[in-house]
């Protein structure tokens, strides 16, 4: 029964417990993401000394900005959802998102990589605007959503650019 009304809420975005559920799933992978880079030692302040890049906020914060970033993609799907009625391959896109999201540190080796850091964060910026287009096509607002990740990708490519690593 408890199951259930979590497979309504969480995919068909059904009231208020639709929209936690959505933000959710996707705080908690997040959250036991930064755990895991914290505890191997791909974030800290080890880490972030190792990579001398200046304007980066340290390992704590870019955590809890992607923890906010991730949180943003599960309300864009609710109100997708919500506003537009699709529960299909479209309504996925945040999600989708937030795989790519969730799997960058790993294909950067926390970010030891700088090359794949460098064209991996234009690949979010490039998927993000992608799941832009796709849930813009049924709702005008949860786009809205997530445009703070694409921005925080351009800041952090625009970093990587003026501060190349040596």
């Amino acid at each position: 029964m408890a199951s259930s009304k979590f497979h309504n809420a969480f995919t068909l975005a059904q009231g208020r417990s639709g929209l936690t559920a959505n933000v959710a799933v996707l705080l908690i992978v997040t959250i036991a993401i930064n755990g895991f880079l914290f505890a191997v030692g791909w974030a800290g302040p080890a880490a972030t000394a190792a990579r001398k890049m200046p304007m980066v906020p340290p390992d704590y914060m870019v955590g809890l900005i992607w923890t906010v970033l991730l949180g943003l993609m599960g309300a864009a799907r609710w109100v997708y959802v919500r506003r537009s009625g699709d529960t299909g391959w479209r309504s996925w896109a945040p999600y989708a998102l937030g795989a790519v999201c969730i799997a960058y540190p790993f294909y950067t080796s926390g970010l030891k990589l700088n090359a794949a850091a460098y064209w991996g964060t234009w690949l979010t910026i490039f998927c993000t605007l992608a799941a832009i287009f796709v849930l813009r096509t049924r709702d005008a607002r949860s786009p809205w959503y997530l445009l703070p990740t694409a921005i925080w990708g351009g800041y952090v490519v625009s970093v990587m650019t003026a501060y190349p690593a040596m």
